[in-house]
């Protein structure tokens, strides 16, 4: 009987064994690169204000950066709308990338040389629209 016993636990160790994934799962990170070197910030700041205004920048040792500036314009269905201008810039292959934005009740609205023109004509139709339809804030509620 003892001989059974020991010959089931041992199968069950076996079974258990080779049950066991063959390799460990790499985490899905296409975009890092852990060769490259450790790129510092060298400046930034963030300011809120009581008034929920606020303004952030960044600048890093490789060049890249971005600023952003928002305030609230007006009362939205879900607290106040806010305004947002900025701008980011890095290093890329093809060349220096720049790009400034507005995001406010006509949506998001980038402009720089690297913007593509199809993204450009999209933005310009998105702003036409918005500024022709009036606001409705019982838009939200299906009223």
């Amino acid at each position: 009987m003892y001989s059974f016993k020991v010959a089931v636990f041992a199968t069950m160790a076996v079974a258990c064994v080779l049950a066991a994934p063959q390799f460990a799962p790499q985490p899905y990170a296409p975009q890092l690169n852990y060769n490259r070197a450790f790129v510092p910030i060298v400046s930034q700041h963030y300011d809120l204000n009581p008034d929920q205004s606020y303004s952030f920048a960044y600048r890093s040792g490789d060049g890249s950066a971005r600023d952003e500036v928002g305030a609230p314009r007006a009362p939205g269905p879900e607290g106040p709308a806010v305004t947002v201008q900025g701008s980011f810039s890095y290093a890329s292959p093809q060349g220096p990338i720049s790009v400034s934005y507005i995001a406010d009740e006509n949506g998001y609205q980038p402009t720089g040389n690297n913007i593509h023109p199809a993204i450009i004509k999209a933005v310009a139709q998105q702003v036409a629209q918005a500024r022709a339809t009036p606001y409705n804030p019982n838009a939200y509620y299906g009223k």
